[in-house]
């Protein structure tokens, strides 16, 4: 009878044995206390990771110190252990430096952006009707963006600025019209936690500007590494197929979108060089489109 037991309870655990350790997700925490552009993001993964408990077993997903973008970027690529997940927009590049999960985080949201900008210059952009006008006004970004690229090869001059907060203060206090393009997911969050202590802060009211700019979760290109993404790609998957993919995203931006009037902007398109060709375009349930 002992003996029946005791193999009942190897039956019982032996799976669980073959999980093995808990996978640890180090993600890059918010760059200020007011910067939430990626709650949503780390809320996804967090949901992707509980979905494949029972096949991958348990996990960690904690923070690392605060880094600027090129940290990240360096910290992963160096493979420090520092970090071991990073939200980042796909190129050609990167794809061939670190492993990814083709799924865009945000449905590709953050491809459709709209325009901080200066109350004293809202008549300027009030006058813009085409794209070739809108390309002389300088665009302010970070240092080291994956944007900038996309908006200087389209005609765009671009301003960096090292530090996240300190660009939306050299919109407000520079004497020149100049803009910072938002993305969708973003602009709302940035604005609200800005406007009080930056009054002359407004978002544009009638331009959209879209360049592709699918958002994924990338991972080291070790065996480590690999794992970590196969795991985020198996719950994400799990997630569009149950429907909760859907359902966080409207919980999270379906308002944002109704507010911005996306439908009734102008809508200016602009090419991404950088774009691979793994690019799942054809999947049309990974995708918004700001029309329907």
């Amino acid at each position: 009878m002992m003996r029946k037991s005791l193999m009942f309870l190897l039956c019982l655990f032996l799976p669980l044995a073959g999980l093995g350790a808990e996978m640890v997700y180090i993600f890059h925490p918010p760059e200020s206390e007011i910067d939430r552009r990626y709650n949503y993001h780390w809320d996804l993964l967090k949901a992707a990771l509980e979905a494949t408990k029972d096949k991958y077993g348990p996990y960690v997903l904690k923070p690392s110190v605060r880094m600027t973008e090129d940290r990240q970027m360096r910290e992963l690529l160096s493979n420090s252990k520092k970090l071991t997940v990073m939200i980042r927009e796909t190129s050609i590049k990167r794809e061939r430096q670190l492993e990814t999960v083709r799924i865009p985080i945000d449905k590709s949201l953050i491809s459709y952006r709209v325009l901080l900008i200066n109350k004293k210059d809202k008549a300027t952009f009030d006058k813009i009707s085409n794209l070739e006008q809108l390309k002389k006004i300088p665009m302010r970004q970070g240092e080291g963006w994956g944007d900038n690229a996309i908006l200087e090869s389209a005609g765009f001059r671009v301003l960096e600025e090292v530090y996240y907060d300190r660009i939306f203060e050299n919109l407000v206090f520079s004497a020149h019209t100049t803009a910072f393009p938002r993305g969708v997911t973003e602009v709302l969050e940035e604005f609200n936690a800005r406007k009080e202590r930056l009054p002359q802060l407004m978002i544009e009211e009638n331009i959209l500007l879209y360049y592709p700019l699918p958002t994924y979760f990338w991972f080291h290109q070790t065996e480590e590494g690999k794992k970590l993404a196969r795991r985020a790609q198996d719950g994400l998957e799990l997630l569009i197929q149950n429907g909760e993919f859907d359902r966080m995203f409207n919980r999270a931006y379906g308002k944002v979108i109704a507010d911005l009037n996306l439908k009734k902007r102008k809508l200016f398109r602009i090419e991404n060089p950088l774009l691979p060709t793994s690019v799942p375009f054809d999947n049309k349930k990974l995708w918004f489109d700001p029309t329907k």
